[in-house]
């Protein structure tokens, strides 16, 4: 039984009003987290204004963004060289020997 068109176009409309419902209430949540890291640091340099303070905030999590982007790129370049190099897992790259058992599996494989 095929579902009914109606229906479906429906349901694919309730998708994006919830992911844009979801959209919203981060951005809401970002903004409150800010104000309240904004508060704080008022405290800390009280003659700072807060043009500053965001203009310092916004670059700040624009370092620590663009820092954990190229740290991921790193490390899966290295897993990828890990795979390519005939590594089992990326996770065995940092143990001293092959899972127990992995060497009499591949011979096993082998004879067949």
């Amino acid at each position: 039984m095929q579902p009914h068109p109606v229906s479906e176009s429906i349901s694919k409309k309730n998708s994006h009003r919830h992911s844009l419902v979801k959209m919203i209430k981060l951005l809401i949540a970002g903004f409150l987290i800010a104000g309240l890291i904004i508060l704080a640091a008022q405290d800390l340099a009280p003659n700072m204004s807060y043009a500053n303070l965001f203009a310092y905030l916004f670059w700040g999590l624009a370092v620590l963004a663009v820092s954990l982007v190229g740290v991921s790129v790193i490390y899966l370049t290295i897993y990828q060289w890990i795979l390519r190099k005939g590594g089992t897992d990326t996770a065995w790259f940092w143990f001293s020997s092959e899972p127990k058992g992995l060497m009499a599996l591949r011979e096993s494989l082998r004879r067949d």
